[in-house]
This record gives C-alpha cells, sequence and structure tokens, in this order.
C-alpha cells in the first residue's frame, strides 16, 4: 500500500497506523519571509508503538519520489518515548512557488484544500493573505490515490477500520501552521508567538482556514522619504561650500597688493 506519493509522510506509515490502532502527528508548517521567500516543512511523528510494530519502518521509507520532486528529507530520528520523526522540507521563492507545493503536499483530495498565498500592495507596505479550506472527507480514501484506488478496488484497511470502529481522528492527526510577515490584522487561527495554527478536523467536516497580515518596512519607508531630503541637503551644502570659496577668493584678492 501507497497512500497519495506527495504526502509521504502519511503514505508510509498509514497501513501501521491502521493495523496496531496507534498514531501518527503530521505537522505542516509554511514559513514565509518578507520579499516572498520561504520554506514549507513536513513533520511526521509516529509514536512508540508503531515503530515496535514495525522496527523495520525507518529503513522501509521510499523517498526517491519526493527527493526527485527538489524537496530535502532528513534522516529519520528517534523520538525521546521511542516513536520516529521524518522531516521533509522545500524552499521557495514567491507565493506562486509555495502555493504549487502546498497543492503537492495535499494533493486534489485534501486535507489542504484550494490554499493559496497572496501578496498585494508595495514594497514598504505589503499586505499578505492566506486562505483556503481544511478538510478531510472520504475516511481513509482521503489519503490514497486515485491509482491505488483502482489497483486495490477501494482504500486499504477500510474494511478493518469500519469493523473495529476505529476513529481515524484517533490515529492521525493533521496540523497546518503558518508564519506570514507583519503584523496579524484578522486570522481564523489560534495564535502563539507569530504562528497560526489550524487543527484538520478529521470527521469530514471543515473549517475555513483564512489569515491576512501587513508588514510595513519602516526602515525602508523612512529612507525612501529621507532620500529627497538628503539629496537637497547635499546640493544646499555644494551650494554653500561654493559660496564660501568664491567669499574666500574674493578676500585674498584684496589682500594681494598690486603694483
Amino acid at each position: 500500500m501507497t497512500l497519495r506519493r506527495h504526502i509521504l509522510i502519511a503514505s508510509t506509515l498509514g497501513a501501521v497506523i491502521i493495523l496496531s490502532a496507534c498514531r501518527v502527528d503530521v505537522v505542516i508548517h509554511l514559513d514565509v519571509n518578507a520579499n516572498g521567500s520561504g520554506i514549507i516543512t513536513l513533520t511526521a511523528t509516529a509514536d512508540k508503538d508503531i515503530v515496535t510494530a514495525e522496527p523495520t519502518i525507518a529503513t522501509d521509507l521510499r523517498l526517491d519520489d519526493i527527493l526527485a520532486a527538489g524537496w530535502k528529507a532528513q534522516k529519520p530520528k528517534p523520538t525521546k518515548d521511542g516513536g520516529l520523526q521524518l522531516v521533509l522540507s522545500h524552499t521557495f521563492p514567491n507565493a506562486a512557488t509555495a502555493n504549487a507545493l502546498l497543492a503537492q503536499v495535499s494533493g486534489p483530495k485534501g486535507p489542504l484544500h484550494d490554499l493559496l498565498i497572496t501578496r498585494s500592495g508595495k514594497d514598504t507596505n505589503t499586505t499578505w493573505a492566506l486562505a483556503g479550506r481544511l478538510e478531510v472527507t472520504g475516511g481513509l480514501e482521503s489519503f490514497v490515490d486515485d491509482k491505488t484506488l483502482g489497483l486495490l478496488g477501494g482504500a486499504p484497511y477500510a474494511a478493518e477500520v469500519k469493523r473495529s470502529g476505529l476513529d481515524l481522528g484517533d490515529a492521525v492527526a493533521i496540523t497546518f501552521e503558518a508564519v506570514l510577515p507583519g503584523k496579524i490584522l484578522a486570522t481564523t487561527a489560534s495564535v502563539s508567538n507569530g504562528s497560526l495554527t489550524w487543527r484538520v478536523p478529521m470527521d469530514g467536516t471543515s473549517i475555513n482556514l483564512a489569515s491576512t497580515t501587513e508588514n510595513l518596512d519602516i526602515a525602508s519607508s523612512v529612507a525612501r522619504v529621507a532620500q529627497p531630503v538628503l539629496k537637497l541637503l547635499i546640493a544646499l551644502w555644494v551650494i554653500a561650500m561654493l559660496i564660501l570659496l568664491g567669499m574666500v577668493i574674493r578676500a585674498q584678492e584684496k589682500r594681494t597688493p598690486r603694483f
């Protein structure tokens, strides 16, 4: 079984979660700089029970497709409580590329729907907006690509999950975090130290993801205002120096005796 390759974290650990009724936490973190560049980081943490049930899970990871798509992967590391953590990351030069990468992370069936970052305004006074929808519909099928569904005739382990009464939210937690430039004007997120956090609902309901920030580059604004003033002061200084030089020359001429 493989889940959508664009969200490799869930794809590698999904079957183990379902079979062992254990837990994996996935955090998707978006960090945007003032110039529009930034980084997207995906962190998946499997708990101790998963690692105990599948001790070779770290070596079984296949990252070729993800690495070929430009993502970087850290070596899976054990957690303090005996679990396992995998971190993937991808930088971006602008908002358009970030939007494309977020689409890769989620794929067409979620959990990130219509997620877009936009930037408007001037370089010295920029407004950033982040909008979309967080939703997981279809249970396990939301994490399985169409090709796998066609081959298997349905989501892997769906029957087992139904018989066991397992709540998908008890096995998988997905959190989306974002740090946008500037002051937060409005948001539907929980805010802590400038970081925006949303918890993806796993029961088929949806929540609106929306945030607006304003980034005022005070240094650049002051520099732009001060630049004409500075030019004027320089011009006045040059004129004053020329006048002073003329006065000195005339004074010297008066002191020089003529024969």
